[in-house]
């Protein structure tokens, strides 16, 4: 289920959408819900609280230098992600004893990277690339992967098969890796049937 979220979402250019701050590109967390919504209105979110020592409930941490984090979590189709983010100004620098505004568009900021990072939506801004990868391959893929590398012709050879999947996680390649499974199938089931008439044949001719 998770594969699913992740194609879908990771796949959406957001380029539009980005703003700056300071030197960092982020996605507003406005567009990164309005998108969520549009295919997964069920999507629930949360930001975690604590209690201190003196019993008063907070919606953020704060650390022995004053500095503060604050940590949210995020479910779509029963799949729950984590993700934390330090209070920080605008050159990234963590902020001590932090307002009620930055403390809240920090959680704003927080939610926006726990749906980027956990569930795909923008994941390539964190990567630094500058446009969304091909899209991931499907569960039915993977099925048919699972399903292809137990013929016979791939037994000794099963790590290699692997190995030369791994090497990358795009649509692309991995029906690349699919289609030379089921050539080489089909080229010793053929090997097979023609070494199994070869048989046959040198049968029948020590019979005449």
């Amino acid at each position: 289920m998770i594969q699913e979220i992740w194609n879908k979402l990771s796949t959406i250019d957001v380029n539009k959408h980005t703003e700056k701050k300071g030197q960092f590109t982020y996605l507003p967390w406005n567009f990164c819900i309005s998108t969520l919504m549009e295919h997964y209105p069920d999507v629930n979110y949360d930001f975690l609280h604590y209690t201190d020592n003196n019993g008063m409930v907070r919606d953020y941490i704060i650390a022995p230098d004053g500095s503060c984090s604050v940590e949210c979590v995020v479910t779509i189709n029963k799949i729950t992600k984590k993700m934390w983010l330090a209070v920080t100004d605008f050159s990234n620098r963590p902020i001590k004893n932090p307002s009620c505004v930055d403390i809240a568009n920090t959680k704003m900021r927080c939610l926006t990277k726990c749906i980027s990072t956990g569930f795909g939506l923008g994941f390539y801004i964190y990567k630094g690339e500058g446009v969304p990868s091909e899209e991931f391959y499907t569960e039915e893929e993977t099925a048919e992967f699972a399903k292809l590398i137990e013929h016979e012709c791939f037994k000794g050879k099963k790590k290699v098969v692997k190995d030369e999947l791994r090497k990358s996680t795009s649509k692309s390649h991995y029906q690349k890796v699919l289609n030379m499974m089921k050539q080489r199938i089909e080229e010793f089931e053929n090997e097979q049937a023609e070494s199994i008439n070869q048989d046959l044949d040198n049968q029948m001719k020590g019979k005449i």
